[in-house]
């Protein structure tokens, strides 16, 4: 042996029972914090993927900017492409044709596609003025290949064009609006808006930057450079939300929130892998003492602790991360293959570089943080003690333990647990930690579920929208409707926007919608505040829908049409959208707008519909409405919130499992520390039932201090996450969570009872005569 340092693997393998539950307890750790940590980055490079697709590669928009300063602008060093863009017929409601389909005609820079939204699918894009390039369903829908020459009606004439090839910026645009798009050049489009004497011309210029670029520093220089305002600044807060550069309150507050919530997870890792090797340490102070006796320094006894806690990251550490990303891709490959839809994009068998420094460095950090302590105290002790086995407590005993309140085997149990304060403290916020985790992630849970709108009762399956957005669908197609196979429940729906209105909250539009009785009935799982019954029939009693930029209350009251109305109820959500709605019965909005017709159709569907059915429908709302088939988005977000829920789900068993491992390990470690005390106790005639009861007394003042720590930091943290993203957003009132109060405390007492039973056992098994030469 060439050093003490040389009895690190040899103690190793004479403890390795002992050093078992911490082993499994550092991997647990740092299993945990690299597989959420590479979750949550393969879901960021996923979604970013995702939002890309959807709404294009470009981080900032600029509007009423000259063309001078768009030149400045595409000459900075940050920025990667800048397109100039604008178009015509966007609401697809003047005679824009070709070959009778209805068209949107785009001018744009080639960037546009190649870079901004990367839409590019065949062909080229045009380079002359006499040259056009098509979205991708033209190709089918008009029968046309590269090449062939089309013809494009407008308002003031016609102009005939070469195809380039195939591309676009919005394939469902497309779709729902079944038109197609046209892409030209900057001169191309001009000449058509002269043609049809356009005088609002809007063009805009897209930006995109460089990777790795602080958007928001470089946005302040702009504002301050060119004396631009948030009139002429728009992010494109999806893409810019994932990459973590957005401005937007609410993007931010997601950000606060991940960052606490990952705070608590590594501490949370950091206190479990501190309690136990602290139980593990203390148990062998006696063996560190004789150390002391044939030699070795303060010094060295405190390195020797320091080395055997990283020589147990040499396995644990390792084998956590290698089971962080074997889960991760697990699970990848789960949500890409078998739910699919958003999740179509998460990468397979990827690497995160941020899981695994995350996990490695819980690791060694928090074995380090945790050998500080013991190797102090292992340091400490006399070699005397260490011979004469006294090194249970060197400290002064003042009184002994309170036997007024108690039998002396759950007194002693009390006074054992709170006689060490370092190991009740790291027990305690261990366990109050896990509580805490699983409140803030309960809150989680209900905002995915209040965020995935085809969860409600009323989502539609099939919507039937007037085109022109009026109430000029007739009545009677929700009865014809309803009597066709494969329908479950229709419902139509009349809405109005930008309806004048007088108000004490300086509201003077608002968008007005109707409600039938199906509609009304469904809402009830929607209020938040007021009563849904005063809205029935012909009544001056109208609800509105509750989002943070709506002033309305309940019980305010607005003029519509001159006609007085009182707000009954708020809604969290509703089938239509905008920052001020208010909704009524049909009786009571056709009254105030004098409208009798729908201007929405919506049909929910029985499992047995066909594609048969499913065409009858859309051939009996005709051409002058948009029909939209939803079913599949609302299948992928089902599969996104039953996703959501098992994931979320899992990772709360995962830390409910981590607890519970914990609390047995350190009661077992407490215990093993403490042998010979229980050995002279039974040598004394203490039988294994007041054994049990002592012990029992110990972990019960363990998980119920930890209980209500975890109670006390994790209900504030539960209404603070409530409030940040479901009251803000949908009006829910916050309320004390009963249900998972209870289950926290089930887990509680499972926890105790099998914490208690393992280490009771063990001692009843052994001889006294074990128990008291018990090294």
């Amino acid at each position: 042996m060439k050093s003490y340092l040389s009895l690190i693997p040899i103690s190793a393998k004479v403890h390795r029972r002992q050093n078992r539950m911490t082993l499994l307890c550092i991997i647990f750790s740092v299993f945990l914090v690299t597989t959420i940590f590479s979750m949550a980055d393969m879901v960021i490079r996923a979604e970013k993927t995702r939002l890309i697709n959807r709404h294009g590669d470009w981080h900032i928009k600029l509007e009423q900017i000259s063309d001078s300063e768009a030149e400045e602008i595409s000459q900075r060093s940050e920025v990667a492409a800048i397109s100039w863009y604008d178009v015509l017929n966007a609401d697809i409601e003047e005679n824009y044709e070709i070959s009778g389909k209805k068209a949107v005609l785009c001018g744009a820079d080639e960037a546009y596609i190649t870079k901004i939204w990367n839409g590019w699918k065949e062909g080229a894009y045009p380079k002359k003025d006499e040259e056009v390039m098509l979205s991708p369903n033209a190709k089918k829908d008009l029968g046309v290949e590269t090449g062939d020459c089309i013809t494009v009606k407008t308002p003031g004439g016609s102009m005939d064009y070469t195809i380039t090839g195939f591309g676009g910026d919005d394939v469902d645009y497309n779709e729902q609006y079944d038109a197609v798009s046209v892409f030209m050049t900057r001169t191309a489009f001009g000449k058509l808006f002269g043609m049809n004497s356009k005088s609002d011309a809007a063009p805009v210029y897209y930006v995109q930057f460089k990777e790795h670029t602080n958007i928001s520093k470089i946005l302040k220089e702009l504002k301050k450079q060119y004396g631009w305002t948030e009139k002429n600044i728009s992010e494109n807060t999806a893409v810019l939300g994932v990459t973590g550069f957005s401005s937007n309150s609410t993007m931010l507050n997601v950000y606060l929130i991940a960052v606490v919530l990952f705070v608590l997870i590594l501490i949370a890792g950091v206190l479990m892998i501190s309690g136990s090797m602290n139980s593990n340490v203390a148990q062998r102070t006696k063996f560190f003492g004789m150390l002391r006796c044939i030699g070795a320094s303060r010094q060295q006894i405190i390195r020797f602790v320091r080395l055997e806690a990283l020589n147990w990251c040499k396995t644990a550490v390792p084998a956590g991360i290698i089971a962080g990303l074997i889960s991760t891709w697990g699970i990848c490959a789960i949500l890409r293959f078998g739910i699919g839809g958003e999740f179509s994009f998460m990468p397979l068998f990827g690497l995160s570089g941020v899981g695994i420094i995350s996990g490695i460095a819980v690791g060694v950090l928090s074995v380090l943080f945790a050998a500080q302590s013991p190797a102090k105290r292992a340091a400490k002790v006399s070699p005397v003690a260490a011979v004469s086995g006294n090194t249970e407590n060197t400290g002064t005993i003042y009184h002994g333990a309170n036997i007024h309140f108690a039998k002396i085997e759950t007194a002693l149990g009390i006074k054992h647990a709170v006689s060490a304060k370092k190991n009740l403290i790291l027990m305690t916020g261990s366990f109050a930690l896990s509580i805490i985790l699983i409140l803030g992630f309960s809150v989680l849970l209900n905002t995915a579920q209040a965020l995935l709108p085809s969860l409600r009762q009323w989502q539609p399956d099939v919507s039937i929208i007037s085109r022109d957005s009026t109430c000029s669908l007739d009545r009677g197609m929700v009865d014809q409707i309803a009597g066709m196979t494969g329908v479950e429940h229709v419902f139509g729906n009349m809405c109005v926007t930008d309806v004048p209105t007088v108000s004490d909250k300086k509201v003077d539009k608002v968008i007005l919608a109707s409600y039938d009785e199906y509609m009304l009935h469904c809402a009830k799982t929607d209020l938040v505040e007021g009563n849904l019954s005063k809205v029935n029939g012909d009544s001056n009693y109208v609800l509105t829908i509750y989002n943070k930029d709506n002033p309305i209350r309940v019980n305010d009251k607005i003029k519509i049409n001159g006609t007085e109305v009182e707000i009954a109820g708020a809604l969290s959500d509703g089938l239509f959208g905008g920052d001020i709605v208010l909704i009524c019965s049909e009786e009571t909005f056709t009254r105030l707008t004098g409208e009798q017709d729908y201007a929405m159709v919506n049909v929910k569907l029985t499992d047995t519909v066909t594609d048969r059915d499913i065409k009858a429908i859309s051939k009996l709302a005709g051409e002058d409405a948009l029909f939209s088939d939803i079913r599949e988005g609302n299948q992928q977000t089902n599969g996104t919130y039953w996703a959501t829920r098992v994931l979320g789900y899992g990772f709360l068993a995962i830390i409910g499992l981590i607890a519970v491992l914990n609390m047995i390990n350190s009661t077992s470690m407490s215990v093993s520390a403490r042998i010979k005390q229980y050995g002279a106790m039974r040598a004394v005639g203490m039988d294994g039932h007041q054994l049990t009861k002592m012990i029992g007394a110990e972990v019960f003042t363990y998980t119920l201090s930890g209980y209500v720590a975890g109670c006390a930091l994790g209900l504030p943290l539960h209404y603070f996450l409530f409030k940040k993203l479901i009251t803000e957003h949908f009006g829910n009132a916050w309320g004390i969570p009963i249900e998972s109060l209870m289950i926290l405390f089930l887990l509680v007492l499972v926890s105790a009872v099998t914490a208690i039973l393992i280490p009771a056992k063990r001692i009843k098994n052994m001889a006294v005569t074990d128990t008291i030469n018990e090294l």
